[in-house]
């Protein structure tokens, strides 16, 4: 008898006592989501209908994210992810730095060029970059080098 009036006054003690709030938390949003093109290598000029028409993907939305001197564009879709980045201050020595040991030259594509393709038949991923002037872009896509090639040209005529 005396066990069951404890526990009785301890569930009355714990339905009783005061709950503590839980933490607000500020929902985290996408800072580019189809916003219309800008000035300058950004994400709202490689929204996600521009990147999935050259590449023929279907994406759905993108998030940008960045860090000192590289802008970072992720695409949502099915199958493997896809990215975009721009690289200001890009300079032919920190592209050749940058270039993969495993990385064939693009010859005759803007300044200079690379491609790199990794994975197997399935999980292809194709890694192209090339720089023109200040400016670096590089597309990491399934889609293959051809499509990641018209895509940095359209993508540098928009900056």
């Amino acid at each position: 008898m005396r066990i069951t009036l404890l526990a009785a006054a301890f569930l009355l003690a714990a339905c009783t006592s005061t709950q503590e709030a839980a933490p607000q938390q500020t929902p985290s949003t996408p800072t580019t989501v189809e916003q219309p093109p800008g000035k300058g290598p950004n994400c709202a000029n490689a929204n996600s209908s521009v990147v999935g028409k050259a590449l023929g993907l279907r994406l759905q939305g993108q998030r940008e994210s960045v860090e000192k001197t590289v802008t970072t564009c992720t695409y949502v879709g099915s199958g493997m992810p896809v990215e975009v980045r721009f690289t200001t201050n890009a300079t032919a020595a920190s592209f050749a730095k940058g270039k993969p040991e495993k990385a064939k030259a693009i010859d005759g594509f803007q300044d200079e060029a690379y491609e790199v393709t990794a994975g197997g038949s399935e999980t292809t991923q194709h890694t192209v970059a090339a720089r023109k002037g200040k400016t670096q872009i590089e597309v990491v896509s399934p889609a293959g080098v051809e499509p990641s090639k018209k895509l940095i040209t359209d993508l540098f005529g928009r900056i």
